[in-house]
C-alpha cells in the first residue's frame, strides 16, 4: 500500500522513469516476460495485487476495461510527472510499484514488458463473458474474497467451464486458488499457471493457458520462432490453420524462418510434409528426407524411434505415389 515517503514522492513532481535503470542489449533481447513470470513475480504481484485490493476494497463496480485503460496509461505516461496520473486505480498502483522499484531496480523495457504481460493475462480471461471476469479472478486467487464470495465465484466459473465440455478438475486447475501470502513465495500467483500443461492438448483449457489463441497470426509467428521446440503442438496448430486459410505465402516463409534458426527441429519437417502431401508431392517429399537426415545425425533419439519413423514415412512416401498415380 501507499506510505507516507511515496506521498512525499507524489508531490515533489517526480516520474515512474526517474525510479528506472537504462536498458541493457541484453535486457531489450526480451520479448515477453512469459515464462519469465517468477523472476519477475515482485513486481508482476504488486501491480496485481494493487489491483485486486482497490476491486474489492474500494470500487465493486470496477470493469475490466478499466483496469486496461490505467495499465495503458502508466505504461504510455510513465515519464510525464506522477501528478500527471488522476484516477485512484492509476494512483495505487504506482504508488505501491515505487516501493518496489526503490529495492528492486527495473529498466524501461522490462517495465513496459511488466505492462503488457498483465494486459495480456486480463485478455487471457475475456473468454468468460463478464466485463468483471479478470478482477473477480484475481481477487479470488488472492484470497480476498469471504467464504460465502468464494464458494458463489467457484460455482458460477464451474458452470461456464461445464458449458465449455471442461471437468470439474480441469475447472479447479484454472483457477489456480492460493493465498495471498503464497502469492509472493516462488513465484506464487504465476508458477501455478504451468500447471495447465498436464491437461489434454486438445482442450480449450490448454489454449485458455497458453493464450495462444488470443494472439494475431504474426504475434503467434513472432512466439514460435522464439520458442517453437518448447511448443511443439503450438507449431502444429499454426501451420495447421494457415494451411485452413490457404495462406501458404506466410506458411512457407515462416517455415523457412523457423528452420533455419532451429537446425535440429525435425518435428518441423514432418509437420509440412504432411501438410503438402495432397498440394505439393515433391515439397512433401523433400521435407520427409530433411526429417530422416536430421534424425539420423541425434545420437538422443533411440534407434528403435528412427527406425518407426523412417516406416511411417515409407508409408507416406507410398501413399504420394498411389495418389499421384491416380
Amino acid at each position: 500500500m501507499a506510505s507516507e515517503e511515496n506521498n512525499e514522492i507524489v508531490e515533489e513532481e517526480l516520474s515512474l522513469s526517474e525510479y528506472l535503470e537504462p536498458d541493457t542489449p541484453e535486457i531489450l533481447e526480451i520479448k515477453s516476460l512469459y515464462n519469465m513470470e517468477e523472476e519477475y513475480s515482485e513486481y508482476l504481484g504488486t501491480i496485481e495485487y494493487a489491483i485486486a485490493d482497490y476491486y474489492y476494497n474500494t470500487h465493486r463496480e470496477l470493469k475490466d476495461k478499466d483496469v486496461i485503460s490505467a495499465l495503458k496509461d502508466i505504461k504510455q505516461n510513465y515519464e510525464k510527472d506522477i501528478s500527471f496520473f488522476k484516477s485512484d486505480l492509476e494512483m495505487l498502483i504506482i504508488e505501491d510499484l515505487l516501493e518496489t522499484l526503490q529495492e528492486f531496480p527495473l529498466s524501461h523495457h522490462e517495465f513496459k514488458l511488466l505492462f503488457d504481460y498483465i494486459l495480456w493475462v486480463i485478455d487471457n480471461r475475456s473468454w468468460v463473458e463478464d466485463e468483471q471476469a479478470y478482477v473477480k479472478w484475481t481477487a479470488y486467487v488472492l484470497g480476498l474474497f469471504s467464504k460465502e464470495e468464494e464458494e458463489d465465484y467457484e460455482k458460477q466459473f464451474k458452470k461456464i467451464t461445464s458449458e465449455m465440455g471442461l471437468t470439474d478438475a480441469q475447472a479447479d486447475m484454472l483457477l489456480l486458488k492460493k493465498d495471498a501470502d503464497e502469492f509472493f513465495e516462488e513465484g506464487g500467483l504465476f508458477e501455478g499457471r504451468e500447471e495447465s500443461e498436464v491437461l489434454a492438448r486438445e482442450t480449450v483449457a490448454d489454449d485458455l493457458e497458453t493464450g495462444f489463441f488470443l494472439m494475431t497470426d504474426d504475434e503467434k509467428s513472432d512466439f514460435l520462432l522464439e520458442n517453437g521446440p518448447d511448443y511443439i503442438d503450438l507449431v502444429q496448430s499454426y501451420i495447421s490453420d494457415l494451411a485452413e486459410k490457404e495462406d501458404f505465402e506466410k506458411l512457407q516463409a515462416f517455415y523457412k524462418k523457423l528452420s533455419e534458426k532451429e537446425k535440429d527441429f525435425f518435428p518441423l519437417h514432418l509437420m509440412m510434409g504432411t501438410i503438402y502431401l495432397g498440394k505439393d508431392p515433391a515439397f512433401a517429399k523433400s521435407c520427409f528426407q530433411e526429417t530422416l537426415r536430421i534424425v539420423d545425425t541425434l545420437e538422443e533419439i533411440p534407434k528403435e524411434t528412427k527406425e518407426d519413423l523412417r516406416a511411417s514415412i515409407g508409408l507416406l512416401n507410398k501413399f504420394m505415389g498411389e495418389e499421384t498415380e491416380e
